[in-house]
């Protein structure tokens, strides 16, 4: 009896694995499945794709964390939006589902190398919760189109011809129809296909106009400056330097030829015409023009703004003038000596320009020019505000004539060796409780869950998962309890401290009388500034949440506006009328609305 012959499932079988034990000696980062037929043309619907192939998962994966740790220049500082995919993961995903597989794997290796390059190993440093630097073995790419920073040049010019090349020189359709933050479309796009993104939000549809449709429509279309930044010479400098690419003698000459001399004060004050002398070299993109506009807007609300956030000026040296400067070491041991001194001197309110800006000749008139220009003498030096912290407060239903402050903790600031607490003491009144401001808390001994602890209960505030305990009384408030005063409307709020900019850093203390009284007084000037807006101060109820978010409806905020302060509320409803006024300021429509875009985008940010 003959030995039957061979099995054509086996025969298969062994087929595969033969292609797959070759791609993976090629690169061993690949998801790969069978090894199909090669391709008979990218538009039939038999022809496999890349995809179902062989995929970079390693690298794109790796691409992908980096990418997520970008904070300049990315798309998602353009807007806030949840679950937002990353663009190395989009991009090779797209290449691979668009692109037929060759068929071949050593052809395969290639492409995929093209796309995701080759994983190496590196060491990172990392500091630990000990202050130890420790080295960490990591991995990395190198080459390919996924890393951010190497998405563009020859090879993403390959992979468009290659796309077009695979539907019969035509560019291909590619549908998003639950596009969100646009990184699908987006990179389709930048693959030279022809997209369409559909969501039904209307953020995501914003978003979707700023990342999409404005950079399309107005690619390579430049326009001139407008006159009021011409005279800005941050800015011109700036333009000139990275617009222009002027360095050096090159650049401070083009400067003196844009403004002129200067006047004793070191003031510009000839501009000349430049826009007319140098009419190509004030011709502009987009880009710059968001960045004119957006210091235009600044110093509209500023101006408009000023009086209800107060600046104050503190006593003791700077750290650099015009002549000369000293290290930040030497200003940290004069603050140490001269504690009593700057506590004595206490706060100045600085005075203000008609322009919304500190007037630092006025703030320190009473010293000459020549005592102002050494660096160690004291002066009144500003501190620009940076956050003001507030914290809900309720009544104690035992004690009405208690209010408590709604605090889960009370640490100001906890990074490295600069621990900033915010102290309670319980007025003698029994009305509440006085704030205040410890600084250098020190730390204790012990291990990372023995420090977490002891930091836990020494900055422990007024509230926990299970209710609040009223620090003048001790007794608690259920969080039914704490739900039935806010759908009463009788929660309140308190200024806790004020976070400013010093020459070391962030700086914290406690608010003034007059901060907290101007940040009363917004509300008086809410409905004014909201009349000039289209629907006025938005009322616009908060949906339902879902089961697995806290639902601030339950507590009475059932508004988006009351989620904010009235000075808040203020402020954006100024920053929005200044961008609408932008807006009818442009001539061209298309220009203005992607600026207009754009800066609501920014505000968005600062909110």
């Amino acid at each position: 009896m003959n030995p039957p012959g061979p099995n054509p499932k086996d025969t298969e079988t062994r087929r595969r694995g033969d292609a797959e034990r070759s791609l993976l000696s090629a690169s061993p980062h690949l998801r790969v499945s069978a090894s199909p037929s090669p391709p008979i043309s990218a538009s039939s619907p038999d022809t496999p794709r890349l995809i179902e192939v062989a995929f970079p998962l390693k690298q794109a994966s790796l691409d992908s964390v980096h990418e997520k740790n970008v904070r300049h220049g990315h798309i998602s500082t353009l807007h806030v939006w949840p679950a937002r995919r990353p663009l190395a993961a989009c991009r090779a995903a797209l290449i691979a589902t668009l692109l037929p597989d060759p068929g071949d794997a050593e052809e395969r290796a290639k492409i995929l190398e093209k796309l995701g390059g080759h994983v190496v190993p590196t060491v990172k440093k990392k500091q630990m919760p000990s202050g130890k630097i420790e080295e960490i073995k990591a991995e990395e790419t190198t080459g390919g189109i996924l890393h951010w920073g190497r998405e563009s040049g020859p090879d993403l010019e390959w992979f468009r011809e290659a796309i077009r090349k695979a539907y019969d020189g035509r560019a291909p359709k590619v549908l998003d129809p639950f596009a969100g933050g646009g990184a699908i479309p987006l990179e389709a796009m930048r693959l030279g296909c022809e997209a369409t993104a559909i969501d039904i939000n209307p953020v995501a549809w914003f978003v979707l106009k700023c990342t999409l449709e404005y950079p399309q429509k107005l690619a390579g279309k430049k326009e001139p400056l407008p006159n009021f930044i011409l005279k800005d010479r941050e800015f011109m400098e700036q333009y000139f330097e990275r617009g222009l690419g002027l360095k050096g003698a090159s650049l401070k000459r083009r400067l003196k030829q844009h403004f002129g001399e200067q006047d004793q004060d070191g003031e510009f004050y000839q501009l000349r015409e430049s826009a007319t002398a140098y009419s190509s070299d004030m011709q502009a993109d987009l880009a710059w023009h968001v960045r004119a506009w957006g210091k235009w807007v600044l110093k509209q609300a500023r101006k408009e703004l000023a009086q209800f956030y107060p600046t104050y000026a503190t006593w003791e040296p700077v750290l650099e003038t015009e002549k000369r400067k000293v290290p930040k070491t030497w200003l940290v041991e004069w603050k140490k000596q001269h504690a009593a001194e700057i506590e004595a001197k206490g706060l100045r309110l600085c005075p203000m320009t008609e322009d919304g800006e500190v007037d630092g000749k006025k703030l320190n008139a009473e010293f000459s020019a020549e005592y102002l220009a050494e660096p160690t003498n004291p002066r009144w030096v500003p501190k620009p505000t940076v956050a003001y912290l507030w914290a809900r407060t309720v009544k104690n239903k035992h004690h009405p004539e208690t209010v408590i402050p709604l605090l889960k903790t009370r640490w100001l600031c906890k990074a490295g060796e600069k621990r900033i607490l915010l102290s309670m003491r319980v007025k003698g009144d029994g009305s509440g409780v006085e704030f205040g401001i410890e600084k250098d808390v020190p730390k204790v001994r012990g291990n990372t869950a023995q420090r977490r602890e002891h930091d836990r209960r020494t900055a422990a505030g007024t509230m926990t998962r299970s209710g609040v305990t009223c620090p003048v009384h001790g007794n608690i408030l259920t969080m039914e309890d704490l739900r039935l005063e806010g759908r009463s409307g009788r929660f309140g709020a308190v200024m806790t401290a004020v976070v400013t900019d010093g020459p070391l850093g962030k700086e914290y203390r406690l608010p003034t009388e007059l901060e907290a009284l101007r940040a009363d007084n917004a509300v008086e000037n809410i409905d004014s500034v909201f009349s000039d807006i289209p629907f006025g101060v938005p009322q616009d109820k908060i949906e339902p949440a879902s089961t697995r978010s806290i639902s601030c409806q339950e507590y009475g905020l059932d508004t988006f506006t009351g989620l904010f302060l009235p000075r808040q509320v203020l402020a954006t409803g100024v920053i929005i009328r200044s961008i609408r006024e932008c807006f009818r300021l442009i001539s061209d429509p298309d220009w203005g609305e992607a600026i207009r875009g754009y800066l609501l985008s920014l505000a968005s940010h600062a909110g």
